[in-house]
């Protein structure tokens, strides 16, 4: 099987230019909670789409117990949606 390769990413400055980074994935931290946004599709078969994760499904937290994290998502204008990791507190 060939091996995926990272998506392109930029970080834009304040100015409007872009910078490549060279990463396998970015992590977000937002208030207490992260979401790990991976830039290599982990199969081929979602070439092409985003992987989010967060909680103990992000990579080096895997031995994280508790009640675990799920990602909200809402929609926005047809090309937005907004997405928000929210603590499970009914398990």
């Amino acid at each position: 099987m060939k091996e995926s390769k990272p998506y392109p990413v930029f970080a834009i400055a304040k100015d409007g230019t872009r910078h490549r980074i060279d990463v396998d994935s970015i992590i977000i931290q937002l208030e207490e909670e992260e979401i790990e946004v991976s830039l290599i599709p982990p199969h081929p078969v979602f070439k092409g789409k985003l992987t989010l994760s967060t909680g103990s499904a992000i990579q080096g937290r895997e031995q994280e117990r508790g009640l675990g994290t799920q990602l909200i998502i809402e929609p926005g204008a047809a090309n937005v949606v907004h997405i928000t990791p929210k603590k499970n507190k009914n398990t």
